[in-house]
């Protein structure tokens, strides 16, 4: 890479050192872009380990495997971006504060209001509980202040970084765009091609449409079959972060891991420079729509 990676300066050490992501490139934002990496984590603290009921390879399946893989180029060529490093069974970034499953934490925590959302009845909430075919994922009920910690240290600290980017971003360019990096399972493909890429805007809640149909033009232009907002069109990042009025807008891309992982989907595969590119194309799409757009108002 060819700029230093930066821990989110948090003024204190400590705080740093536990912060459990970092921010790279955003002394300075070289582009209106800062991407999102908050599935991508591998590290595995130990008292999480202690607690697992299951293997802990069992939790791969929560990872998006090797995703910060994916904006390697886009890293290098300067573009800002915050990536956890952090395993999402410890606390999931892409889900409310109020998305927990109130069953998984003693003593019950005094006022508290569950969300009772779909996917924290699946399993999937603020800290996952369960995976299908695995089952329960803890021995043991968490402690409520484990949680605040959680919240405290890492969930908090991962959402103030982004607003305060996308911030000095839209100071410094006129408007942002949050792009939030995921991966997914291989879909299954129906009257058509199963799609490999899926852009979600939340149905243009979190961006204008023009943002949406420019990656899917260019998507189609590539041959690469992509679907849009289905069947994943966006979470909790692109609710919080995505603020149109403002200038701040929020973009959502699911990458098939099979195009870049290995037959397993567990290690790096042949296809990942590849499908980096491709992500960084995507990337730059946005960067010349949102120049682009600037040139009428600077010449008014």
């Amino acid at each position: 890479m060819r700029r230093m990676v930066r821990m989110i300066e948090t003024g204190t050490a400590t705080h740093a050192e536990n912060a459990g992501f970092q921010l790279l490139n955003a002394a300075q934002p070289a582009f209106p872009v800062l991407i999102s990496i908050p599935h991508s984590g591998r590290d595995y603290p130990p008292e999480l380990i202690d607690n697992l009921r299951v293997s802990p390879t069992d939790l791969m399946r929560l990872e998006d495997r090797y995703a910060d893989r994916l904006v390697g180029p886009a890293l290098a060529a300067g573009m800002t971006a915050i990536v956890a490093h952090r395993a999402r069974a410890w606390i999931d970034l892409n889900r409310a504060e109020d998305d927990l499953d109130p069953e998984m934490v003693t003593p019950r925590i005094d006022g508290y209001k569950s969300s009772n959302s779909m996917k924290m009845r699946g399993g999937l909430g603020l800290i996952p509980r369960r995976l299908m075919h695995v089952g329960d994922l803890w021995k043991r009920p968490l402690a409520a202040d484990d949680i605040k910690r959680r919240l405290d240290q890492f969930h908090r600290p991962y959402h103030q970084a982004i607003e305060q980017t996308l911030l000095n971003i839209r100071d410094r360019f006129g408007t942002a765009i949050l792009v939030d990096v995921h991966s997914m399972p291989p879909l299954t493909a129906t009257a058509t091609q199963a799609p490999r890429i899926v852009i979600g805007d939340r149905f243009g809640q979190c961006a204008p449409a023009l943002y949406a149909e420019m990656l899917m033009a260019r998507l189609k232009s590539l041959n690469v079959p992509a679907a849009l907002n289905h069947p994943y069109p966006g979470d909790y990042i692109l609710r919080r972060h995505g603020k149109t009025q403002g200038c701040i807008h929020a973009i959502q891309i699911e990458v098939d891991r099979s195009l870049y992982l290995d037959s397993m989907q567990r290690e790096p595969g042949p296809g990942l420079e590849s499908t980096a590119s491709l992500i960084s194309e995507l990337l730059y799409c946005l960067v010349d729509l949102v120049s682009e757009r600037a040139i009428p108002l600077a010449a008014e």
